[in-house]
């Protein structure tokens, strides 16, 4: 790992990892897993805006009209069902969801940028080593220890929560950072259109409700990964070959 690259592999690990372990549960407690999958899809856009902006990133008419079509189908999400529970504060909830996809999306395009021809498992491993610390202060002063000797399902959440590290965020992110490697942050990102689409069986099998609202927004959502990776090009006007 060249030394050079060891301060953006830490904004990397704090605004693409640590941070949004945060936000996404804080969310989570108040609204559904279906609606937080779905605003997850928002990296996708925020992957193209921030690469427009920040990165140089060049992109052509089938990305904007993927964004578009996406954008139009998490406003359609967003829009609560009519025999939903309102929540509190829905809107705080949500902006904490927005926030860290536009974290996502800011550590992909880092990614792309200053990874270079650094594995993919080892880019991961530096990752979760620079996370080793913060993470066991967080731990140690939550409370957890004591929460393990006195809940009896304390156990069982570990086990859980041992499944989420492994494959929500190791291995997700091994496969996360090959696919930046072999393709670019932008294609890599069109992956989280298709979290609406899983999130929303999720939600039918744990119970949740989503209305047609919402099923056309997921619609939309894959139509918008669908445009997003054809390369439209506006038709060129044809010059005139003969002066009159």
């Amino acid at each position: 790992m060249p030394k050079k690259n060891f301060p953006w592999l830490f904004l990397t690990a704090v605004v693409g990892s640590f941070i949004p372990m945060f936000l996404f549960p804080i969310a989570e407690v108040h609204l559904n897993s279906s609606i937080a999958g779905i605003l997850n899809a928002l990296m996708s856009i925020f992957v193209i805006v921030l690469g427009v902006m920040f990165f140089k990133y060049k992109t052509h008419l089938g990305e904007v009209l993927g964004v578009l079509f996406a954008f139009i189908g998490v406003v359609l999400l967003l829009q609560s069902p009519e025999n939903s529970v309102a929540v509190p504060n829905e809107w705080f909830y949500h902006l904490l969801l927005i926030i860290a996809a536009l974290m996502y999306a800011y550590s992909g395009l880092l990614t792309q940028k200053y990874m270079g021809d650094i594995p993919p498992i080892v880019w991961t491993a530096f990752i979760e080593l620079v996370l080793l610390v913060p993470a066991l202060i967080v731990l140690i002063s939550s409370g957890f220890f004591q929460t393990i000797l006195e809940h009896p399902e304390a156990l069982k959440g570990i086990g859980f929560v041992f499944l989420l590290a492994l494959f929500g965020s190791a291995l997700a992110n091994i496969f996360y950072y090959k696919l930046i490697n072999e393709t670019n942050a932008s294609f890599a990102s069109s992956v989280s259109l298709l979290m609406p689409l899983i999130a929303f069986c999720w939600g039918l099998l744990d119970g949740e409700y989503l209305g047609l609202l919402q099923i056309l927004g997921g619609v939309l959502i894959i139509a918008g990964l669908y445009f997003g990776r054809k390369n439209i090009q506006l038709p060129k006007r044809k010059k005139a070959i003969e002066k009159v």
